[in-house]
């Protein structure tokens, strides 16, 4: 037997000598640790007994005749069988001649690292092959000529070319590129080799004669030592992607253009409704003054106060219709009875009803309640029954009638009108589609009806129209039914003021930077017995007046000069004595995003602009009548024409 000398007993790889018969000689000491067994085991023992069957057979077959032939082998891969299994092997071997019969001697490499790179390339080659792209390796000569010396196979999907129909020259696959392009991408390829910068491109390109399609590449260059550059990189196809981000862009470009509007919207209600606030405030104060006694100076007054009416409607209308477009209108769904809401309604429309000569009759089923959101529905009613009234004629008959339809409650306002025809009844929730009464003397915006079913469908429920020419009209509102008793009953209108204000002397303190809009409060106080009021034109002075005498209540314009009206209630909080003084924000701003972030900073109510002069005593007695403190938050108000 050869003994191993220390330097081959001590390597690193497997020492194996075999005799040509086949029995091993000697192992050294890191291959009896691969096989787990002993010299005593090893030695004597046939080589087959630690090779595994694949490996006999090249063993036999292979290696022991070109050892025969050649005297050595290099590189071939074999698996030996241990008792923890099989061990594979790279081997190099040669024949050792020595004073007795040749030996086989074989050096043994692991290839276990070996053969899980193999696996991980492989994986990678099958990931590359079947990813939607095409993975390329672009190398170009000094002397300019380019091709892809790589592409994996998603270049067929792509382009309809076989990966081996680049590899001499790009040519095959510029010409599948549209001519448009062609000069930008290799313009781009030529700066990206100047500054070694990331080459990318998009252009159309085509597999065979299809359909154009947006390619996009995206290569990282490496210079080599020789002078040539190669680029290593991607080549995808973006169309569906550039289609998704375009209509994600003309949603953003949709969405920004609606926000603005609405922005644009509200701006424009503020600003409207600063003024207006003055015309109906005054001239509703001057029909109620004695001093304005002449018939002809009362009739131009309610001319003036009507017309503001008029178009703060209109500007609530657009305002409604853009908060519906925008997804943004707020309702408050709950169960409410609905007689209240009916017999309030009717109560409100009765000035209208004397001027048309029109008879009014409610008709409502005892007990009947809906879910829905009580000032919406206010309104939806208001309006169908405000139409009725002005399309009807005089000496004509309206009736609101309230029914139990099962599941559901109709809310029915009929009218002995002139009616419509078909073709109208089409027409007739369009925006500003007023089927020709534009041409009368009944004003409108046209936006009335529509706003009035974006409602109705928004609480649940359905509005329709029934009727034919010279027979009148039937609005139906469909709402869910809802049980009485989980209603709480409001106030069919404003509670009437009590004494609460001639107790004693209160002071107030009114923030406000607009003159006309303090000459109005003032004059609305005027009429109240035991109010004082103080007006300051900007926070500081607010702040001045509130140390010097604590006022009972403060009412703060949301939008001062020198600070905003939430910012100006937390400074005046801070003082000391101030923390509880209840506070009102007054604003021409309607958004209700605004009112309920305007309530939750503490506000105790919101009034908006213009302010209903005949609802605010009964609003400023309830805040000054408290006992307990300021009225639940999440039910403001709201006061405001």
């Amino acid at each position: 037997m050869h003994a191993l000398t220390p330097e081959l007993e001590g390597l690193p790889v497997g020492l194996l000598q075999v005799d040509l018969q086949g029995r091993i000689h000697a192992a050294n000491a890191c291959l009896r640790t691969w096989l787990g067994l002993t010299s005593a085991e090893l030695v004597g023992c046939p080589v087959d007994g630690v090779l595994s069957r694949a490996g006999r057979v090249l063993y036999h077959t292979h290696l022991i005749p070109t050892l025969r032939l050649h005297s050595q082998v290099q590189e071939m891969c074999l698996s030996l069988q241990a008792p923890a299994g099989k061990v594979y092997v790279l081997c190099s071997g040669h024949l050792l001649h020595g004073g007795g019969e040749p030996l086989v001697q074989l050096v043994l490499s692991p290839m276990r690292e070996r053969l899980r790179i193999e696996a991980e390339l492989a994986r990678v080659q099958r990931s590359a092959e079947a990813a939607p792209l095409a993975l390329f390796e672009c190398v170009r000569d000094n002397d300019g000529r380019a091709w892809l010396s790589y592409a994996s196979a998603g270049l067929v999907s792509l382009y309809g070319l076989a990966p081996e129909a680049v590899h001499f020259s790009e040519q095959p696959w510029l010409d599948h590129i549209h001519p448009e392009d062609r000069g930008p991408l290799l313009a781009s390829r030529d700066a990206s080799a100047r500054t070694r910068a990331i080459w990318f491109a998009q252009f159309r390109a085509r597999a065979a004669d299809g359909p154009w399609r947006w390619h996009r590449l995206h290569a990282q260059p490496y210079a080599e030592p020789d002078g040539r550059m190669v680029w290593y990189g991607t080549l995808t196809d973006v169309t569906d992607q550039l289609a998704v981000e375009g209509a994600e862009r003309d949603r953003d470009t949709a969405e920004h253009a609606s926000r603005s509007k609405t922005d644009f919207l509200a701006r424009m209600s503020h600003e409207l409704r600063t003024p207006l606030n003055a015309i109906i405030g005054f001239s509703h104060l001057m029909e109620q003054d004695p001093a304005c006694a002449d018939p002809q100076a009362h009739q131009r007054l309610g001319i003036i106060h009507t017309a503001g009416q008029q178009l703060l409607q209109l500007i609530d209308e657009v305002l409604d219709i853009s908060r519906i477009e925008a997804g943004r209108l707020h309702l408050d769904i709950a169960p409410m009875a609905l007689a209240p809401l009916a017999e309030e309604v009717c109560h409100a429309l009765e000035p209208m009803r004397a001027a048309h000569g029109v008879a009014l009759t409610l008709h409502a089923a005892p007990d009947l309640a809906v879910l829905a959101d009580r000032a919406r529905l206010r309104q939806v009613l208001s309006n169908l029954v405000s139409n009725a009234l002005k399309y009807t004629g005089a000496h004509g008959c309206v009736r609101l009638e309230l029914a139990d339809a099962g599941e559901h409650v109709q809310l029915r306002v009929r009218d002995n009108g002139p009616g419509l025809t078909l073709a109208q009844q089409q027409q007739l929730f369009e925006p500003f589609n007023r089927l020709g009464a534009e041409r009368g003397s009944v004003q409108g915006t046209g936006l009335g009806l529509v706003i009035s079913r974006h409602l109705t469908e928004s609480m649940g429920g359905t509005l329709r129209v029934q009727g034919q020419p010279g027979e009148g009209c039937c609005f139906i509102v469909e709402l869910p039914l809802a049980d009485i008793a989980d209603t709480r009953r409001a106030p069919a209108s404003p509670p009437a003021a009590t004494a609460a204000t001639a107790v004693r002397e209160w002071q107030l303190l009114y923030a406000e930077d607009d003159p006309v809009n303090a000459l109005l409060m003032e004059a609305v106080l005027a009429r109240l017995p035991g109010v004082d009021l103080r007006i300051a034109f900007n926070g500081e002075a607010a702040c001045a007046l509130a140390q010097a005498e604590r006022p009972d209540l403060v009412m703060l314009d949301m939008n001062l000069p020198d600070i905003d009206g939430c910012a100006l209630l937390a400074r005046l909080r801070s003082l000391p004595g101030l923390a509880d003084v209840p506070a009102v924000a007054v604003s021409a701003d309607a958004m209700p995003e605004v009112i309920e972030r305007t309530l939750a900073a503490g506000f105790a109510d919101y009034w908006t602009e213009p302010l209903d002069v005949d609802r605010l005593p009964a609003a400023l007695d309830a805040l000054l009548g408290q006992a307990g403190g300021p009225p639940d938050q999440k039910n403001p108000s709201a006061l405001g024409e």
